[in-house]
């Protein structure tokens, strides 16, 4: 299994910042991409490309959560872009959050996990 690898992409209007998430996002890696979150203060729409993810544990489920409350407080548009693994889909079943499908921070919308904000 790989490690972590993050690209990342501005649009043109510099409205909208992609990031590409592959390989492994777990305890250990988690901090790279929190520091690349943290450091993205213009864009105000905020991509995850999590497609090539091929490992998601506790503290990355965390993480992202945290960025998309993060994102919203500050008045920004969080989501994924591109599809989740079959890996990925077990590890968000294996917490429970397939059982929640409105988020408390995102005025009891769907969660982004189960389908919304795309």
């Amino acid at each position: 299994m790989s490690d972590l690898n993050l690209t990342r992409s501005i649009s043109n209007d510099g409205t909208t910042l992609t990031i590409n998430v592959a390989g492994r996002l777990a305890i250990d890696t988690a901090a790279e991409l929190r520091s690349l979150l943290l450091e993205e203060a213009a864009p105000t729409n905020i991509q995850l490309d999590v497609a090539s993810l091929e490992t998601l544990d506790l503290a990355g489920l965390q993480l992202i959560c945290s960025a998309c409350r993060t994102a919203l407080d500050a008045q920004k548009r969080f989501n994924f872009s591109g599809g989740m693994t079959p890996d990925v889909k077990k590890a968000v079943e294996t917490v429970g959050l397939q059982r929640q499908t409105t988020c408390k921070h995102y005025a009891d919308l769907p969660c982004i996990w189960c389908g919304g904000m795309n």
